[in-house]
């Protein structure tokens, strides 16, 4: 009964992998009139045959071939996932040297179809030499629409064992909104020119170009460590050199070519290039005066959603309008999800009429715009005073009886009332002074409370600055509590605050730099020291800049 009961538990806990398609090249840099392959992975729980089928552009096919099927299983927090792996694998080649292509990549599972962006590759005239060690950035598409987002990752190849890896300097990446990808450390071996290679991967960002034309991605340098071999060092086969050579590497420059989006632009075109999905969810849409609205909008896709703003959904005087918050939560390498909450207070009565707010993103394989309706339900509120209502009045004559009996009433309660002696309002006779006094007290407080929050009426005290800085270390965390007034009123992340912020030039290279070293030492699989030097007049800059921000917070109307 308890096996049963086992393999009852163990049948229910298989999850399904997502489907998933990668496509590499063998070797990466082909050479005209060399047969090179293109290996289809497909990762999937669908027993169909896989179509793949994709538009040569300057190669032709000479061969096909079916690797089979490979199934990996893994237990891991109480579950057990099944990885299937398909592999396919052309044979091409091309004809002279230049640049090649691979469009319209897709595969075909039964009912569904993978897809996968289009493949540039680079065609060498003759075979490039490559040493024992040597770093490259892999970046598998070149030719992109503003705004389209692009994986590169730079991977360190070597033959023999590396030692002592020291980065020297990372890729600026300018003209471009980065997002830097933290990746599991992995170790792989691939061929590269009919050489067999370790290849490890160094530093991964996901790139969104800002402006169209040519943009380059800047090559990542480092120096490495390794044992070379010479005639008669019976050790240098094995890797056990005594001789230690130390080099200073770096990739090639990757060039873009980045076209604007195409005309005509829509109206309601979010600014997102990619695949995204849009989910409304409303609360109540029956409400009472002094009732709060929520609302929720989630956008998931792959595109640059650091740079969405809340869309306007709602607009009547009746609703007050709070600012908006944008949560941003980074899925994997290709994805992303950013949720809008928006809040807004019912005034006053009103009927506001349903209707269907649209959004659009622009994707790159159809070339084409793709628009979502939101439907946005009607809003009634109701529950307060009707304006301009008088209390009605009555016609009917008071009764005698009536005002004769309330007279006598009021007349029995004078002489029922305990006479009042002097005494007990002499005091009162200090009301006057004592309204004065707390009114010049309520008039010093308010002036001693503007002059403490005006920024710019006293120096930045020492103690504003968070000491951790002062004492020469850099904590991330720390500077986002910092900079937290301005993040809760922009939205907007702590580099894109310091480009946009009224600082010296000299102030914002330095934070950008201190965030982008900060980045690779947290995100790079080679941690690195962060070399951080406490500048006092930067941070103070920065300081009065958040202060008055706090000051417009503190005065913007509730």
């Amino acid at each position: 009964m308890n096996y049963a009961l086992t393999a009852l538990v163990i049948l229910f806990s298989f999850t399904a992998f997502a489907d998933d398609l990668r496509v590499e090249l063998n070797p990466p840099r082909p050479v005209a009139g060399e047969v090179f392959q293109v290996y289809f992975r497909i990762f999937t729980d669908s027993d169909e045959e896989p179509a793949v089928n994709f538009s040569p552009g300057n190669v032709e096919v000479v061969g096909k071939s079916n690797q089979g099927v490979s199934t990996r299983t893994v237990y891991s927090n109480g579950r057990l996932t099944v990885t299937r792996e398909q592999t396919v694998v052309y044979e091409l080649v091309a004809a002279k040297p230049g640049t090649a292509s691979l469009r319209d990549i897709t595969v075909q599972l039964g009912a569904r179809t993978l897809r996968h962006p289009a493949l540039s590759m680079t065609i060498l005239a003759e075979p490039k030499e490559t040493g024992d060690v040597f770093v490259m950035a892999d970046v598998p598409k070149k030719n992109l629409y503003l705004g389209e987002g692009v994986l590169v990752r730079y991977y360190l190849y070597s033959k023999v064992p590396v030692s002592n890896l020291d980065i020297k300097r990372y890729p600026k990446l300018d003209k471009f909104l980065k997002r830097f990808i933290q990746e599991p450390e992995r170790t792989e071996r691939v061929s590269v020119d009919g050489q067999l290679y370790m290849r490890s991967q160094i530093y991964a960002a996901k790139l969104y170009p800002e402006k169209s034309g040519e943009l380059r991605i800047d090559p990542l340098h480092l120096s490495v460590t390794y044992p070379t071999s010479s005639l008669g060092d019976p050790f240098g086969a094995f890797g056990l050199s005594r001789d230690f050579k130390t080099k200073t590497l770096s990739s090639e420059t990757v060039k873009l070519q980045v076209g604007p989006l195409p005309a005509p632009v829509p109206p309601h075109f979010t600014g997102l290039v990619g695949a995204h999905e849009f989910n409304l969810q409303f609360g109540k849409s029956r409400l009472i005066v002094n009732e709060p609205l929520e609302i929720k909008l989630t956008v998931s896709g792959v595109g640059a959603l650091e740079n969405l703003e809340a869309p306007e959904l709602l607009k009547h005087p009746g609703l007050e309008e709070f600012e908006s918050n944008g949560d941003l939560k980074i899925n994997d390498a290709n994805s992303a999800t950013k949720v809008f909450d928006y809040t807004f207070l019912a005034k006053e009565n009103f009927s506001l009429p349903g209707k269907t707010v649209t959004l659009s993103y622009f994707d790159p394989e159809t070339q084409r715009y793709v628009t979502t309706e939101l439907s946005v339900p009607e809003v009634v509120v109701a529950g307060g005073a009707v304006a301009g209502a008088k209390k009605p009045v009555s016609t009917e004559p008071p009764r005698s009886d009536d005002s004769t009996e309330a007279a006598g009433a009021s007349a029995l309660i004078r002489e029922l009332s305990g006479p009042i002696t002097v005494e007990e309002w002499q005091w009162k006779k200090w009301l006057s002074v004592v309204n004065l006094s707390l009114l010049g007290l309520a008039v010093v407080l308010s002036l001693g409370w503007i002059v403490r929050i005006n920024p710019g009426s006293l120096r930045l005290r020492r103690s504003d600055i968070p000491a951790t800085f002062r004492r020469g270390r850099f904590e991330f965390g720390e500077f986002v509590n910092w900079l937290a007034p301005v993040i809760t009123r922009t939205g907007k992340s702590p580099s894109v605050i310091i480009r946009e912020a009224p600082l010296k030039d000299e102030s914002k290279r330095y934070f950008i730099d201190l965030l982008e070293a900060n980045d690779y030492k947290e995100y790079s699989s080679l941690k690195t020291p962060m070399d951080f030097k406490y500048r006092a007049d930067h941070f103070r800059e920065l300081g009065r800049y958040i202060e008055s921000m706090k000051h417009e917070s503190s005065t913007q109307p509730s």
